[in-house]
């Protein structure tokens, strides 16, 4: 699992990051360099996060809407610069 999926789990559920650290048993510090890139996502959290989330058909197609989504801003973005 990278940061991108770890992120995109906690917007899924449309979850803080505290509430989503509360959740899983780390600190909302944690969440934030998880996502960033910064702290690498342990065995101990994955395993917290499997037995928390199910990784559904609704989940994929919200990653695909996401993605979708960010390549139309950067686009647009790239487009401004």
């Amino acid at each position: 699992m990278n940061a991108r999926t770890f992120r995109l789990i906690r917007l899924h559920t449309g979850m803080t990051q505290q509430g989503f650290a509360d959740l899983i048993g780390v600190s909302k510090p944690t969440v934030s360099m998880i996502e960033l890139g910064q702290r690498n996502i342990t065995p101990v959290t994955i395993a917290k996060l499997a037995r928390h989330f199910e990784m559904t058909d609704e989940f994929f197609t919200f990653v695909e809407k996401f993605d979708g989504i960010s390549q139309i801003k950067n686009k647009k973005l790239s487009e401004e610069i």
